[in-house]
Parts: C-alpha cells; structure tokens; sequence
C-alpha cells in the first residue's frame, strides 16, 4: 500500500509529517494569526514589543520601521513549529491614518520547511496603532535628571564654541541610545552661555566628557537633593554639570618658560602645543597649562624672507605690505629666500619662526 495524505487522502505529490504537500500548508496558514496589531509611538516611531518600547535606530526610513516592527512582533506571537523557517519577509503600507502615517501593513512572508526543502508564500495583514511612549512623554514634560551649565572660562562664548558644542551633539545623536535627540531636553542661552538639560544623568555625563576630553573643558558636577521618591522612599536628585571652556583656543600662539608655542589641540582633556622653533610636540601637564600665557595678536606680524646679507635680513610685512629689516641672530639659519614665517615680540625681544615648514591647515 502506498503512502496517502492523512487528511485528504491525496496519493501523490511531496509528504510532509504524514501530509501532503497542500494540506500541510493550509495548517500551517491556520496557525498563522490573519491579523496582527502593532503599537507605535508617533514621535520616535518605537514599537512595544511586550510591555517593552524598542526603537530601531539601524533603520531611518518610518514605513521601513513599521515593517520590521511588524516582522518582530510576527515572530513574537508566533514560533513557527515543525521546522518551518521565515526566510523572507517584505511589507506594503496598504492604508494610512490623516497624518500620513502607516496604518495598515501587508506582510509577505516566504516561509520554509527545513526537512524537504519546500517554500510556500503567504501574507499577514498588520494594524498600525500609537500611543507615545514613555520617553517621549518624559520629553513633552520636559523631565531631566541633570542640568549642563556651559560657559567660558575668563571670557565670552563666542561661535566657535557653538561649534565645538553643536558637534559634541551631533556626535552622542549618532552614537547614542537616544540618537534622535541624544538625550537632550531643553537647551536654553543663560548668563552668556547655555543650560542644557538633560534625561538622564548618564547621557550628560557623556556629553560633558566629550568637551573635556576633545576641547580642554573643566567639567565639575554637583548633586542635589530635590525630594523623596514616594514608592521607594529614596532621595531624588538633581545634578548640575558645570562646564568652563578654556580660555585658550586651539591656534593660540602662547609662551611657557621663554618658550614661544602653538596650542594645536587637546588629547583626553590635556593641552597639546607645538614648540615653534623646534616643531615638536607635547602634551602638558594641569599645571603647565594653567602656567601657559596667550600672546597678544598685537605682538605678532606675518612675514616673508626676501633676501639675507651677512649684516641683516629683507623680509615683507604681509601684514603692512611693507618692507624691514632684521638682524641676522633673530632669524632661524635654516630659513630659506622666500619661505613665510611669524615675526613674534616676547619677552621684550623679537623673532622670526619659520611655519612654511609645517602643516598650512592649522591656524596660526
């Protein structure tokens, strides 16, 4: 006797688990729920998976968010038994609400039974509903665990430390777990600076390490106590990050020890210069960069060497448009005929540093 379907008594074709190919699949379509709902948040476009909001920060597109929030709570309602695979998936928005959003999902499936090998194509219809998610409800009340009070250390923000600051969020949006707003709440512009509030402490702890670390910021925090947590019984605080730019900027011509330096940038919140006789680097110390001391734009004049006699050297003022002389001792022997260089006055004395050797990009 030869093998038949249990069900419909078909004699032909490919069995699987005791059914035919048709009545195997029907079963399957059966277990498949015909309608699966999905519970977005209109602002962020996470799903609640559970009694959990997850965002898909990977995807940017909000159709392509709600399909795979679709997908995801497909396979969470439903494990496919019997060795049947999901192997592809791909959804229509087939209907949306008054604001343009989606509102109804077809979902094709191709699913696979692993044993024969056999795929089978079926469809999922998926109802799109929002509610705002806790996060976003915490954001519209503009709750936050911190405040990050900016300012500039001895003198005015100015915009290039808006600059700094804008690319500092920038970079936690795209990093952070909230990459939309990177955790921010509020920004304000108070006392000549900013307060910048925050969700979590966490979050501006980041941000305050960022400017620290890549701009030489003083970052000092404060906790204080702002109640009693009614369920827990615990305090609640609120912390203010305070953070002092510093008042040297990176392309400062500065002096330290009758040494004439360009501060070229900051590595883990500690100064870097550029020793402008020498060209070496170095990284300083807390208390060689608080010793450090800026040198007057007035002191400084940008000149081109024209000629040399052994008496004295030609240069062009490109500042003046105008021609001097200088003593040989105050010119670096290496110095070619038309190479730039800074004519700097410190310490009571003048020099002439070459920078046509070094990198033109950096600001001197």
């Amino acid at each position: 006797m030869g093998r038949f379907c249990a069900r419909c008594g078909s004699e032909s074709g490919v069995y699987i688990r005791g059914l035919c190919s048709d009545c195997y699949w029907k079963e399957m379509d059966m277990e498949i729920p015909s309608d699966i709902s999905v519970t977005m948040c209109p602002e962020c476009r996470s799903h609640l998976q559970g009694k959990k909001w997850v965002e898909r920060d990977e995807i940017a597109d909000n159709d392509c968010k709600a399909v795979a929030a679709a997908e995801t709570e497909l396979l969470r309602q439903k494990k496919f038994h019997g060795g049947v695979t999901l192997e592809w998936a791909s959804g229509e928005v087939i209907e949306r609400d008054a604001s343009g959003r989606p509102k109804a999902i077809m979902l094709n499936l191709r699913l696979k039974e692993k044993s024969t090998g056999i795929e089978h194509k079926t469809a999922v219809l998926v109802s799109i509903e929002y509610s705002t998610c806790s996060t976003c409800k915490k954001y519209a009340r503009k709750e936050h665990e911190a405040v990050v009070q900016i300012r500039a250390n001895e003198r005015p923000l100015d915009n290039e430390d808006q600059k700094h600051v804008e690319r500092v969020i920038n970079e936690i949006c795209k990093r952070g777990p909230d990459r939309n707003r990177g955790g921010i709440v509020e920004i304000k512009e108070k006392e000549g600076g900013y307060d910048v509030k925050f969700a979590s402490l966490s979050a501006a702890r980041v941000f305050a390490k960022r400017l620290h670390e890549d701009y030489g910021a003083a970052v000092q925090e404060s906790p204080k106590i702002v109640g009693i947590d009614r369920r827990s019984g615990g305090r609640v605080y609120k912390n203010t990050i305070s953070i002092k730019l510093p008042r040297l900027r990176v392309g400062d011509l500065v002096s330290l020890r009758n040494n004439v330096y360009l501060l070229t940038g900051f590595d883990r919140g500690r100064a870097i210069v550029k020793d402008m006789r020498s060209g070496g680097r170095r990284t300083l110390g807390v208390d060689e960069y608080i010793a450090l001391e800026k040198i007057s734009e007035d002191y400084v004049r940008r000149v081109r060497l024209d000629g040399r006699t052994s008496s004295h050297a030609d240069f062009y003022d490109l500042n003046k448009s105008s021609f001097i002389e200088i003593p040989p001792e105050m010119i670096p022997p290496e110095m070619k005929i038309g190479e730039e260089g800074l004519l700097i006055r410190h310490e009571g004395k003048e020099n002439v540093y070459r920078i046509a050797k070094w990198d033109r990009t950096e600001s001197i």
